[in-house]
């Protein structure tokens, strides 16, 4: 194993935020009697540094993330004014050079990258302040020509950490943090394998994936699942409790989707604690995922049937963990879930009769929700869900399409397109929520209208007086509300595979996707 170094960076801090003030005249949706008043929310796009574009993880069909906490603190990454010195590789789809950011009390700060010249990005951030990704380290891996070394690091107070890699390999990535330091992720070794995980999901890379967890400066390899000889470690809870999902044999998988992608293996979700791996089972076919861990120890994914034809979601308890909870769709043959809280409510998205149209669908203690999508939209998807069932997600016309709103939902009322919040004196839409936190507070991801990707967060205001400036209900427009309707479509019919992959694509297509732009020139 590399052994782990720590390289000091004095964080950068600059005041690029901007919180959008209401325009005088601003007409707000009336309030229907009977039904609660409308949210107000403050609109703050967050900037960039310098470049014409700022990103968000969002929870995708990888796993769960976490970039806002409980505190209003954001992070992602945005672009500065200089171009990426790796144009054959670029992380952002103009080329400019990316930097991790972290938000919070309307100041931005840099937390810049291992070396100068090096793009970084982040996907969790702790509630006392903890923020994990990748950053690259300034050399080119010798294994995979002219590919730039990235490296898992976590940041405290500003200062970043290399976290190093297994087994002399020269790729690692971090995926989640919790509260005591403890990180997650995966690394390359040096062992080809054309079968690699991260190989089938980049097309590069085609070493053994190994998963990971790194703390007190010590990175440990967690092993994998029966026969398998790749695992990626996906979420951490603070207990220490891992998820992630693992070959568990060489056998061949005729449909393991993940994330638009899809791995050639029998694969198995997992729940490591205290050096044992526990395999979670299936429901009866070659491939199950995790997408969420809560502090409970539950894990929520999506496993296929018997045969590979279909896939529903599923949770895992560790009080019941002989067999997985099959959680059923909405009359069609798929569905998937996407996250959860510490309740166990899981969030997600399933197929109506005919699987041409699919919505966003939340599993809870009143059992299966049907959350509908925005407006007349054919497809949604959940992507987040807080302690109060407060859910943020996106939709679409048509799964796959070139369109997307940014939803929220809650029981006191339907479906809202939370483009209803934008101030009219903005030219950002809003194209998906990534994240809510018990707050109310929302993170999402929007798009300006010459396609670049802009970070937004909405902050609750309905306690401030009405005249409050910069705090707006929603305006009065069309397609904001919606309730779940049977839709019907006209167009050829498509594969469950085909809808999902179309969704897919929709969320790298705005930067949702693990490898957003990374692959975009490769």
């Amino acid at each position: 194993m590399k052994s782990s170094f720590a390289i000091m960076f004095p964080a950068v801090t600059l005041l690029v935020a901007l919180v959008i003030p209401v325009s005088v005249g601003a007409q707000e949706q009336p309030v229907t009697p009977g039904r609660k008043k409308p949210h107000r929310y403050r609109f703050v796009d967050l900037g960039t540094f310098g470049g014409p574009a700022a990103y968000l993880y969002g929870s995708d069909r990888v796993s769960e993330v976490r970039i806002l906490n409980e505190h209003g603190a954001v992070t992602g990454w945005a672009t500065t004014s200089t171009l990426d010195p790796y144009q054959d590789f670029c992380w952002d789809g103009d080329c400019f050079l990316a930097h991790t950011f972290e938000w919070q009390d309307s100041v931005t700060t840099d937390l810049g990258a291992l070396v100068d010249g090096a793009n970084s990005d982040a996907r969790w951030i702790t509630n006392n302040g903890l923020i994990s990704g990748d950053s690259e380290n300034g050399e080119l891996d010798p294994l995979n020509p002219g590919f730039p070394e990235i490296r898992a690091v976590v940041w405290k107070d500003g200062h970043i950490v290399d976290l190093g890699t297994l087994d002399g390999g020269y790729e690692s990535v971090a995926h989640a943090v919790n509260s005591r330091g403890q990180v997650v992720g995966l690394s390359l070794n040096r062992t080809p394998d054309p079968n690699s995980m991260i190989g089938s999901f980049y097309g590069i890379g085609f070493q053994q994936t190994r998963p990971f967890i790194w703390q007190n400066g010590v990175m440990q390899d967690l092993g994998t699942l029966g026969t398998g000889n790749n695992a990626i470690a996906l979420l951490i809870n603070e207990r220490g409790q891992v998820a992630g999902d693992s070959y568990t044999s060489t056998d061949p998988s005729p449909f393991c989707f993940y994330n638009n992608k899809v791995f050639p293996l029998t694969t198995g979700a997992f729940l490591w604690e205290k050096g044992k791996m526990t395999d979670l089972g299936g429901l009866g076919g070659t491939c199950t995922l995790a997408s969420a861990l809560n502090n409970q120890g539950q894990v929520a994914g999506w496993s296929n049937l018997a045969g590979d034809q279909a896939y529903h979601a599923f949770r895992w308890d560790p009080a019941t963990h002989s067999h997985l909870r099959d959680l059923g769709t909405l009359g069609g043959t798929f569905s998937i879930a996407v996250a959860m809280n510490d309740t166990g409510d899981v969030v997600g998205a399933a197929a109506r009769p005919g699987d041409q149209v699919v919505h966003a669908t939340l599993w809870g203690r009143h059992g299966l929700i049907d959350l509908g999508t925005v407006g007349t939209d054919q497809c949604a998807e959940a992507r987040s869900v807080n302690s109060s069932d407060q859910v943020v997600g996106i939709s679409n016309p048509e799964c796959g399409s070139d369109e997307a709103s940014a939803f929220l939902w809650e029981h006191e009322g339907p479906m809202i397109d939370l483009n209803a919040f934008v101030p009219p004196d903005s030219d950002l839409h809003l194209r998906a929520g990534a994240t809510i936190n018990d707050r109310g507070e929302i993170a999402a991801f929007a798009a300006t209208p010459d396609g670049n990707r802009r970070t937004v967060l909405l902050i609750p205001c309905d306690d401030e007086p009405a005249d409050s400036e910069g705090c707006r209900g929603p305006a009065l427009r069309t397609n904001v509300i919606s309730s779940p309707a049977a839709t019907l479509s006209t167009r050829a019919r498509l594969s469950p595979r085909d809808v999902l992959r179309g969704v897919a694509a929709e969320l790298d297509r705005y930067g949702w996707g693990r490898a957003v732009n990374r692959t975009s020139s490769r």
